[in-house]
């Protein structure tokens, strides 16, 4: 019998400074909490360095607070690639696949953030991958941003068929303007 094998995935927040700043200790402090109530095997931090003003990048940070809780840091996988949350599902999606036995995913972000990541998430890992996104961070969000967020993801997505990660990523070097110039 195969192991079950549990993994958080906690998604970043723009940093200000190069420290944790409320929301995204928000976001940390329910996404441990988790971890430890449900004894997880993997901590995935997803953030890079969404503002290049900050020499560190949010998974770092979050890293850092994670250690700071306790968390053994064998137990936390750092994905420093993403920008912006379609990136987040793209590149934790590429960790994913190399771990084997996943039965549970539980994806933590802001609550009003929650329905852009759960269809994010969705369109980028398609339908062999199953999610929980019930446990997030309330916070009152700007939900006009999340609008506009949310929009210019469904046309990012216009036409590609959920878990097509190879028609993904050559949108996200063509077209999306956070990833157009990096590396792949």
């Amino acid at each position: 019998m195969e192991k079950i094998v549990k993994i958080i995935i906690i998604l970043g927040f723009r940093l200000e400074y190069p420290a944790i700043n409320p929301e995204l200790q928000g976001r940390m402090s329910v996404g441990i909490k988790l971890f430890q109530d449900i004894n997880a095997d993997f901590l995935i931090l997803s953030g890079g360095r969404s503002n290049t003003a900050i020499s560190v990048a949010e998974c770092e940070v979050m890293k850092q607070y994670s250690l700071e809780q306790g968390i053994d840091p064998l137990y936390i996988i750092e994905e420093c690639n993403s920008l912006d949350t379609i990136g987040n599902a793209f590149f934790t999606k590429k960790i994913v696949e190399k771990i084997r036995g996943i039965t549970e995913i539980y994806c933590i972000s802001s609550c009003y953030h929650m329905d852009r990541v759960n269809y994010i998430f969705s369109k980028c890992y398609g339908p062999q991958y199953s999610f929980n996104f019930s446990n997030c961070f309330i916070t009152p969000g700007d939900l006009k941003h999340e609008q506009k967020s949310m929009q210019q993801s469904n046309l990012f997505f216009k036409n590609i068929q959920s878990g097509d990660m190879e028609e993904i990523q050559k949108r996200l070097y063509s077209i999306h303007t956070l990833y157009m110039n990096g590396n792949k």
